[in-house]
């Protein structure tokens, strides 16, 4: 058995639901032109938007693999925000829409299959708002063919792909998609709930399914870019839902799609065995010595002089 293969079935064990993660690519553009355009003449220009996109793709799809490999079982990439087709010009959004369309190509759909993968679209919801001669129009319903076209099957791995989803809008119409007889026993469960814990499982698990169109675990962790410090959080659909527990987040100070598979792997073994200073009692007696305080008070002294150290922060040089 292979080192990879060993770890995959160390981290199905520790999540027999399944391990799931929001991979969110952040920073593609400047990834291609760190790779192909540091010595050209116009170093930021993209000459050719196809061969971007497709060098993006590539590098993303690896990615996907490597989680599979690793143990995965389910992943949500956010492809395009709604914000999109605003932000970057009319030209802008029309390329990106029309790239969206890859990941449904032959080649992805052979990948899929390949790896029992089941693909979800979600957030289209919102492209049938758009005007009908708007190219995004279309894409919505392409994407909607294409998922009433898929033969989904239990037990597959699954990919999810946010395109445009507006978190609020999908659980407005949430009522809608699940139909009202699904509605009513879920309001009369909830009813019962006297555990918060409980209550949140129930809320998470009905509108999950509502959103996703599919059941899929509270995603256990996060892992995107902060190359430029300011910490954007590009996957709207889980992290609206998310609330507390045990979710990690994983930022990169670089462009993600950078990531190898050496570091997948150490963020998932940081994540599933991990094992950070942690108390369920009034306080951590027992559990530091003097010294590890003291040093721990002389670093707290040393970075909260500095707001530099600070999360969020948008990066000088």
């Amino acid at each position: 058995m292979t080192e990879t293969a060993s770890f995959a079935e160390r981290i199905r064990a520790r999540y027999p639901e399944g391990l799931t993660g929001v991979f969110s690519p952040g920073g593609t553009r400047t990834t291609f032109l760190l790779e192909h355009q540091r010595n050209q003449e116009n170093p930021g220009a993209i000459p050719d938007f196809a061969e971007y996109a497709n060098y993006g793709f590539d590098r993303l799809f690896d990615l996907v693999q490597i989680f599979f490999d690793l143990g995965g079982q389910n992943l949500i990439v956010p492809l395009f925000s709604y914000q999109g087709f605003y932000e970057r010009g009319p030209e802008y959004a029309e390329h990106a829409a029309r790239l969206c369309l890859t990941v449904i190509d032959k080649s992805k759909v052979d990948f899929y299959e390949r790896n029992n993968i089941d693909p979800y679209l979600v957030g289209i919801d919102t492209l049938h708002h758009l005007p009908e001669d708007q190219f995004a129009h279309q894409l919505g319903r392409e994407f909607k063919d294409f998922q009433s076209n898929w033969s989904y099957q239990e037990g597959r791995r699954k990919i999810i792909w946010e395109v445009a989803p507006i978190p609020l809008f999908s659980f407005w119409r949430a009522g809608q998609v699940m139909g009202e007889q699904e509605q009513l026993a879920f309001e009369a469960s909830l009813e019962q709930s006297t555990d918060l814990r409980d209550m949140h499982d129930k809320l998470y698990r009905y509108y999950a399914r509502a959103v996703y169109g599919t059941d899929i675990p509270m995603p256990q962790f996060y892992l995107g870019s902060n190359r430029n410090g300011d910490i954007k959080l590009r996957s709207m659909l889980p992290l609206a839902m998310v609330c507390g527990g045990p979710f990690r987040m994983f930022l990169t100070p670089y462009p993600s799609l950078f990531t190898t598979h050496e570091v997948m792997q150490a963020v998932l073994e940081d994540l599933a065995f991990g094992k950070p200073l942690r108390s369920t009692k009034i306080d951590y007696s027992g559990q530091i010595t003097a010294d590890l305080l003291e040093a721990e008070y002389q670093r707290v002294l040393q970075v909260s002089s500095d707001p530099n150290t600070i999360l969020g922060m948008v990066r000088k040089t």
